[in-house]
């Protein structure tokens, strides 16, 4: 039977006449280079949807080393102060007012600008190994730091710096820290008999000293001179702790809700006459774990006018402590609503990386649906 069936085929070829559409090769070929770009198209999609999840996986870490084009007219704490890892150095240090300094875990000295919320990585020079005291004055213009016995400052503005040489008075320096008018700097160490030591510094070169009470060298003098704070580093204290002119501790009681087994204080500066700033650390089980800064009124004022404020939960966890330009932070006007912050990563109140990531991702979704849907249509 096959034989017939070959046999009437080629009778048809020999008797019937075939003219072929000669569009139909053009088509053909049209046809294949669609479906060609068509794959193509697809994954090119699916390589830019990775890219995409990329964005969104890095756009935190962009949104703590650069910031928006707005600027903050005279500068603010960022509402997040985020480690940002390792940075280029900037060998040029005249960055600017800056708000906040702290050592990254990549052990570099980074400042936070106030006016633009960027993350810098100074190149200073005899930074000491250790991660010594690095202090940012309260209007932000000067970082001080030591290597040893060796005290350096650094005019932020013009990038200018001074140090001090070491002598027997302090051969090696613990602490540093401003008084409230961002001219004298009070250190703490040793001599070099291992000693205690102490003094300060003033960069205006007039001696005002003297106005300091001797325990201001023990912490962080008030503006009115009458209490300093001190740290109370255990995480079981239930208030945060001064010293009056005459040398006696007075404490501060921390709110219960909040810290129910106590918490550790660091003070950071004063942002008025009796308004402390202070990085806390909640122990596991209070209502504010971890390190995080507050702001709280000193225990000369009544009881009746006590407040306290977190300013951010959002800080190095393993930066201790921080160093903050307490002048930014703006005079309570009464409100439990006032901003204390800014937040320098997006729009004003936005606290994540923006739409954009999550909008270019679901228009590569929707690009790699299509160009499937068409690719199957055109094979089938």
């Amino acid at each position: 039977m096959s034989t017939d069936l070959r046999e009437e085929l080629d009778a048809l070829a020999r008797t019937q006449s075939f003219s072929p559409d000669p569009t139909t090769w053009d088509r053909g070929r049209r046809a294949r280079r669609r479906d060609r770009a068509l794959a193509a198209l697809a994954a090119v999609v699916v390589v830019a949807g990775l890219g995409g999840a990329a964005l969104l996986s890095t756009s935190d870490r962009q949104a703590r080393t650069a910031s928006t084009d707005e600027v903050v007219e005279g500068g603010a704490i960022p509402s997040r102060i985020e480690d940002p890892g390792e940075l280029d150095l900037e060998t040029d240090l005249a960055v600017g007012r800056a708000s906040v300094a702290f050592f990254s875990s990549a052990a570099q000295a980074v400042v936070i600008g106030a006016t633009d919320g960027r993350h810098r990585a100074l190149d200073l020079p005899d930074l000491s190994l250790d991660r010594g005291p690095l202090s940012l004055s309260p209007d932000g213009t000067l970082l001080a730091w030591r290597n040893g016995g060796r005290i350096h400052v650094l005019d932020l503005d013009d990038g200018t710096r001074a140090h001090y040489p070491s002598t027997r008075e302090h051969a090696d320096v613990s602490t540093l820290t401003w008084a409230p008018d961002s001219d004298r700097l009070l250190w703490n160490g040793t001599d070099d008999r291992g000693g205690k030591s102490g003094g300060v510094l003033t960069m205006s070169g007039q001696d005002s000293s003297s106005v300091l009470s001797p325990s201001a060298l023990r912490g962080i003098p008030s503006p009115t001179g009458q209490l300093v704070a001190v740290a109370s580093l255990r995480t079981d204290e239930d208030a945060a702790t001064f010293v009056d002119r005459r040398g006696r501790t007075v404490g501060r009681a921390l709110p219960a809700d909040l810290y129910p087994d106590g918490a550790g204080v660091t003070p950071l500066g004063w942002a008025g006459d009796h308004l402390v700033v202070a990085q806390a650390y909640g122990p596991p089980g209070s209502y504010v774990e971890g390190q995080h800064l507050v702001l709280f009124t000193s225990p000369d004022r009544p009881r009746s006018e006590w407040t306290f404020r977190i300013v951010t939960r959002d800080v190095p966890q393993d930066a201790v402590p921080l160093s903050i330009a307490v002048d930014l932070v703006p005079g309570l006007d009464g409100t439990s609503s006032q901003r204390l912050t800014h937040d320098f990563s997006g729009p004003s109140g936005s606290d994540g990386p923006g739409w954009l990531p999550y909008g270019l991702g679901a228009l590569l979704a929707l690009l790699a649906a299509l160009a499937f849907v068409r690719l199957r249509r055109h094979r089938a």
